[in-house]
């Protein structure tokens, strides 16, 4: 079987419509990141490594890419450390399409695959704010890239804890459901899923050297999405 026909075969086993649904409208990564996550998952299908240990693996590399921004502005070791939070993208998807494709799931597969991406949401603003601090000699681009990362994974620990001692209710599910979001949500998602355009936008900033615009942007636009998203969990609670 040609690669093309297993990619095909992958993404017929893999892409279920509801998922589809779910999954469109981050547009960078449904039509860039996932295809090439099949091509990717290729050489794993048959061997024996489990979907669970892709997840860790995938830490590697946003690890690595991390330290690099830590130690250097220089332009070529910059992008590798960019092309090492890419590889992690590429790998987000290759773990849930061996788990369905092999349907080899575990009941702790989704918290490894969460817990991966709450390390690259963290380490991809932590760590273009430590580049714009050094570039400029100001520690305020450390702090704010630290809050940025912060202000993205704050409501998700307000959300998991609301479903687990309040029950899941409809402003949980309309912050979860992507499927049927609006042009304004659209756009929110696109710009802040870490999977998505921050990552095409990343690789601009190291092109343009433009690392506090980047750094700005983003704490601006992730801390006014943490307000908006807590507000939405729990003014339901208050009418």
């Amino acid at each position: 079987m040609s690669i093309y026909r297993i990619c095909k075969d992958i993404e017929r086993k893999t892409m279920s419509p509801a998922k589809k649904a779910m999954a469109k409208n981050d547009y960078f990564a449904f039509y860039v990141g996932r295809p090439l996550s099949y091509l990717l998952t290729v050489p794993f299908v048959k061997t024996n490594i489990t979907p669970n240990q892709i997840s860790y693996l995938s830490i590697i590399p946003l690890i690595v890419g991390f330290i690099i921004m830590i130690f250097t502005t220089d332009f070529v070791v910059l992008l590798l450390a960019w092309f090492l939070f890419f590889l992690w993208n590429l790998l987000d998807g290759v773990d849930g399409n061996l788990a369905r494709y092999r349907e080899q799931y575990s009941k702790d597969g989704s918290v490894v695959d969460a817990m991966a991406g709450y390390v690259a949401m963290v380490l991809t603003y932590f760590g273009a704010g430590i580049v714009a601090a050094h570039l400029n000699d100001s520690d305020i681009y450390i702090i704010l890239g630290a809050l940025s990362g912060i202000s993205l994974i704050f409501p998700r620990l307000v959300m998991h804890k609301y479903i687990n001692t309040v029950a899941q209710d409809e402003s949980v599910s309309s912050i979860k459901d992507k499927s049927d979001f609006n042009t304004i949500k659209i756009l929110a998602l696109n710009m802040t899923s870490i999977t998505g355009i921050p990552q095409v936008l990343l690789l601009l900033t190291i092109l343009t050297n433009q690392w506090i615009l980047f750094t700005l942007v983003y704490f601006t636009i992730n801390f006014l999405l943490m307000i908006f998203s807590l507000y939405s969990l729990f003014k339901k609670e208050n009418v």
